[in-house]
């Protein structure tokens, strides 16, 4: 390895290395606190889809927008050490491992090429792609694998001095491909002849080696100012030493930029030599201030062109990304040797930048100091005024500024107005020449002023009244405004000309107008009221440009009268508090505690400390065409924004990066190259919470996103809120397609893009299918008809049973009507009126003949219905039994009892029931030998039942003779009539009867 060097040349070293005077560029580093897998940072690689590769000694970082994804040998690296990463001509990606061999990524796997599979050698340091052909360098030799077939197709080692053949480094060279060693010189690969030949030898320890257009930068080792030696690449063919030589460190690695600045990666390792350089007319110089890079052990460089960005490697420190955009330079204090510099007002006078602070005024020309001006002079002049000019006494404040010490003077303003610089301090106004020669001085204390005429000044004085002086040189006369007259101004800051009249800015009472000795109040005149302003300007346009202490900034035209054309709400800024105004065309530059925001047409964008805007307390402003100089209280930034708001920003892209369902995160075979690879998810009904992750796509300021989404497809979604956050959460999607609208407002750019990042499908549970639904509406049909074709079966059974039901309820009745009017009953009663009429008993017979023929009439009308009420039925059966008794000679007793609950008149029964039954009474019941016939007729409720009992006190009946009653075709017909009526009504007649004792007749009739 290296020969061991005295600690005393360190010092030596030093002084040969200059340190650059420039400004520091905004920079960002990567650590295992950020989620690296290790600090130690050997490889670096930003591929074609703008990820971010990051090789380390414990694993694979991949970046996206500051997100840290790592790969281990567990999910398929070769080993976890990464030495190289290259990127062939089919976007796949390889890794070059010190210890494990080479692995291949196709976005989806990991494939490992190791010397079980040919290599010549698992420690690889470098990569090299050429043509179709990657040339792996090892510790032991070079191996060439075909791309293509994924195949090594030649292989070669020799043994080297040190019992190695360390391949350091490759280029190419008019299309062939070389490659240096540590210790055994530089080689050709000729690929045709399967070979490789030493081309030179002059210097065999090689580091490093870069070529940049006809150059070679090879790196030896590191000995003093001849570290790096540059060479033509013919004279380096032909084994010709330079004469060119540089740089005393170790140095490994080499990039440029688009610029055509070559920077170093250094790291001594015996020696803290080491760091980040940039190599200017064959001489380094260290950027380690100016880029922030705290480690002076540097391994690895990249450059990306697209975002114009430096990342280095380090051993000890992670990663760093380096804007080198240098869109916004600042220049401290340091930078001019002063310990602090408290910018009070920049202005800009004849191709000068003219710098107001705490203790002086500085002329500055392309940022250097020309010429200074200290509180001492000006306070020296003001105090030979005072002694050299009488006149000065006569001034109001004279003998307060007289006695004012040096400590107590302070630098408050600069106005240039008509080729002189005038300079506001605590202790009066003093007028300088377009020389920076200090002539004029007056006693006035001002926190605002201007002047009328070259010899009228109108001022306001500090904490007190306002003042107009029409001779102010010459006289210390001065006309003051009464501060009881609302139109006076009171607490002025600024005093601005426009058009033909002069604007007072107060910082408590509003915006007044001055024209022709009078001054206007627009706030108690109640033309605008707005009282507490901030900050002041007159745009290209002639229009007043205020901004109010709330954080408000209104566009004002005041050519004609008063109006507001634009209102640029505190909401559409960043940040609360405005700190300066300054206009250019059509754009507004709006300082706040956020940083500087740029409004243009109703966009906003964002200038902040990743741009290297860090310091943002600012103190004042300027702008000179297209350069904005800002002041802090330590220094001044200078921006040209010429380029950034002209330049054509394209939309920004989004990637899904990350799904869950259900909490849980789907087969990353679904994804490749870090990426979902699908614009549509389809789901279960029952795996709808869904959390979606995104990622912009080669972006450059990703922190300047903002993001806001809308669900289209679900019933009054509307917009989310803008919000930093990468993630969408879905949670409980009822089923059915949606579609995900992701909106993007790049503060840097002021775009608003649009991206539609994903399609869902929740498919619904499959009783909501349109096969399941339909499949049910198909059972439904046919039950529907099976069951519509069983009723029909059923009503045409009912209307026939029916029908059979009506044919016996007339059979009966016929049947009943026939055994009352049978030929018996009519002799008998024909008889019965042949008697009367023979012995001449007239009355009773035509009593007779009334009620034969009554009930004759009523049985026939009877006939006609189903059911009569009991009314009518206990009328006929009382008519029934008068006439039968008549032929008896009223012998028989009849009792009628009736239950007084029963409504007689709403229970119906079926007619010609009960007389079958009491006319067998009077026919079979008594004979003559019965003494005191008696019929008992009664009606009682029982439960739901019509209790009828039909008793005699006749000569029963035997046993025999009673079973055979049950029987009889005249029971059975009544029984059938009443279950007719009355469904399951299986003991509708009870018979019950002991001889020489009487008979007992039951009817229960179910009451409707």
């Amino acid at each position: 390895m290296l020969s061991f060097r005295k600690s005393s040349l360190l010092f030596i070293l030093f002084c040969f290395v200059e340190i650059a005077f420039s400004q520091k560029f905004p920079s960002e580093n990567f650590s295992t606190i950020d989620g690296l897998p290790n600090n130690s940072v050997y490889s670096i690689f930003k591929d074609s889809r703008g990820i971010l590769w990051v090789g380390t000694a414990n694993g694979l970082s991949a970046i996206q927008n500051g997100g840290v994804k790592n790969y281990y040998v567990s999910d398929g690296l070769a080993h976890n050490s990464c030495w190289a990463i290259v990127e062939d001509q089919n976007h796949n990606l390889w890794f070059g491992s010190h210890g494990g061999g080479l692995t291949f990524y196709n976005g989806k796997k990991f494939e490992v090429i190791n010397k079980e599979k040919g290599l010549i050698h698992d420690k690889i340091r470098r990569l090299f792609i050429h043509k179709n052909f990657l040339y792996i360098g090892t510790e032991f030799g070079v191996s060439v694998l075909d791309i293509n077939s994924k195949k090594i197709i030649f292989s070669k080692k020799i043994i080297g001095i040190r019992k190695l053949f360390q391949v350091m480094g490759f280029v190419e060279i008019d299309s062939e491909v070389y490659f240096g060693t540590f210790n055994d010189g530089f080689w050709n690969i000729d690929l045709k002849a399967k070979n490789i030949k030493l081309v030179n030898h002059k210097q065999p320890d090689i580091f490093s080696i870069y070529k940049k257009r006809d150059s070679l930068f090879i790196c030896h080792g590191d000995v003093i100012n001849e570290a790096i030696s540059r060479i033509s690449k013919t004279d380096y063919l032909a084994n010709k030493d330079s004469n060119v030589h540089f740089g005393s460190s170790v140095f490994w690695n080499f990039a440029t930029d688009k610029r055509g600045v070559t920077y170093v990666a250094g790291n001594g390792i015996n020696f803290a030599t080491g760091g980040i350089y940039k190599i200017i007319n064959n001489k380094i110089l260290s950027l380690n201030n100016v880029f922030g890079v705290e480690s002076s052990e540097v391994w690895s460089l990249f450059y990306d062109s697209k975002s114009d960005n430096l990342y280095i490697g380090t051993i000890n420190k992670g990663l760093y990304k380096i804007d080198l955009k240098q869109q916004i330079k600042y220049y401290s204090a340091s930078d001019f040797n002063k310990s602090k510099l408290d910018i009070v007002s920049i202005a800009n006078f004849q191709n000068k930048n003219l710098i107001l602070h705490k203790t002086g005024l500085s002329y500055l020309k392309e940022n250097e100091i020309q010429k200074e001006i200290s509180n001492q002079k000006f306070y020296e002049f003001a105090q030979h005024s005072f002694k050299t000019k009488p006149q000065l006494r006569q001034f109001e404040y004279f003998s307060t500024f007289a006695k004012t010490s040096l400590e107590a003077f302070e630098l408050r303003g600069m106005k240039i107005i008509n080729s002189i610089i005038w300079i506001n301090s605590t202790i009066g106004l003093f007028g300088l020449n377009d020389k920076g020669v200090i002539e004029e001085y007056y006693p006035y204390s001002s926190s605002a002023f201007d002047f009328e005429t070259p010899n009228k000044i109108i001022f306001q004085v500090a904490y007190g009244r306002f003042c107009t002086a029409e001779n102010f040189k010459a006289s210390s006369v001065y006309k003051e405004y009464q501060s009881s007259n609302v139109n006076s101004p009171k607490e002025a800051f600024a005093i601005l000309k426009n058009h033909d009249k002069y604007f007072v800015i107060s910082s408590s009472n509003g915006l007044y107008s001055y024209k022709n000795g009078k001054f206007y109040s627009y706030y108690f005149n109640n033309i605008w009221k707005e009282n507490e302003l901030a900050q002041a300007k007159i745009n290209d346009n002639k229009e007043l440009v205020i901004a109010n202490s709330f954080g408000d900034v209104f566009i004002i035209d005041v050519s004609e009268g008063f109006k507001i054309l634009k209102k640029i709400d505190r909401k559409e800024l960043i940040g609360n508090s405005i700190s300066f105004l300054e206009c250019y065309k059509e754009v507004l530059f709006i300082g706040t505690e956020k940083g500087l925001n740029i409004y243009r047409n109703g966009s906003i964008r964002l200038i902040d400390e990743e741009q290297g805007l860090k310091a943002k307390v600012f103190t004042s402003s300027d702008i000179d065409g297209t350069i904005l100089r800002i002041g802090t209280q330590d220094g001044y930034y200078v921006y040209d924004f010429k380029d950034y708001i002209t330049a054509q920003n394209n939309p920004v892209k989004l990637k899904v990066t990350g799904i869950e369902v259900n909490f849980e995160k789907i087969n990353q075979n679904h994804f490749n190259w870090l990426n979902f690879d699908s614009d549509k998810i389809v789901l279960p009904y029952n795996e709808n919470t869904i959390s979606i992750a995104f990622e912009p796509q080669s972006v450059q300021y990703p922190n300047k996103l903002e993001y806001r989404y809308k669900l289209f497809g679900l019933t009054n979604s509307n917009w989310s809120k803008w919000t930093k956050d990468k993630n969408i959460n879905l949670t409980y999607l009822p089923n059915g397609s949606y579609k995900i609208r992701l909106q993007t407002k790049d503060l840097y750019s002021g775009q608003i893009s649009s991206n539609d990042i994903l399609k869902i499908v929740i498919t619904p549970p499959f009783w909501k299918t349109w096969w399941f639904l339909l499949s049910c509406f198909v059972i439904v049909f046919i039950c529907s008809y099976v069951i519509y074709i069983n009723r029909i079966r059923t009503i045409k059974k009912q209307e026939r049973a029916k029908s059979e039901v009506q044919r016996r309820l007339a059979e009966t009745k016929m049947e009943a009507l026939q055994s009352q009017m049978n030929p018996h009953f009519i002799f008998n009663a024909m008889n019965s009126i042949q008697n009367y009429i023979i012995d001449n008993n007239t009355d009773d017979a035509l009593m007779y003949m009334g009620e034969f023929s009554k009930i004759i009439r009523q049985t026939l009308n009877n006939s006609s219905v189903q059911k009569i009420a009991l009314s009518d039925e206990i009328e006929y059966l009382k008519s029934y039994v008068a006439l039968e008794n008549m032929r008896f000679r009223n012998h028989i007793q009849f009792e009628l009892i009736v239950d007084e609950e029963l409504d007689l008149f709403e229970i119906e029964i079926p007619p010609m029931l009960i007389q079958p039954f009491i006319e067998n009474v009077f026919v079979h019941a008594f004979d003559s030998h019965s003494a005191n016939p008696k019929l008992t007729l009664s009606f009682t409720k029982q439960n739901n039942f019509l209790l009828c009992k039909i008793i005699d006190n006749g000569k029963g009946m035997q046993l025999m003779n009673l079973s055979k009653l049950h029987t009889s075709k005249g029971i059975n017909l009544a029984k059938e009539r009443i279950s007719l009526f009355h469904n399951g009504n299986s003991n509708s007649i009870i018979i019950t009867s002991k001889l020489n004792e009487g008979t007992t007749i039951e009817l229960h009739l179910q009451i409707l």
